[in-house]
């Protein structure tokens, strides 16, 4: 008879650790599904930052020719 008692614990021990780690698995793989979207998002956002940094680049360029050309009419002003 204490034989069986004790498979019954041993039994209900591993049924508890088995249903334990099945609950946290499935905790696990919430957080890495909700990972993976927050970096699906946060890749998307990157893409949309490059884009304005390279139309950023741009007026950048255009601004330097303009203060090119401005500081050439000012050394030209002032040698007048």
């Amino acid at each position: 008879m204490l034989q069986w008692f004790i498979v019954a614990i041993l039994v209900y021990l591993v049924y508890y650790l088995i249903t334990k780690y099945e609950r946290r698995i499935a905790v696990l793989q919430e957080l890495i599904e909700l990972n993976r979207e927050a970096i699906k998002a946060n890749k998307e956002k990157i893409e949309k930052n490059k884009q304005k940094i390279e139309e950023n680049a741009q007026g950048v360029q255009q601004n330097k020719k303009t203060l090119e050309v401005s500081q050439t009419i000012l050394e030209k002003l002032k040698d007048a």
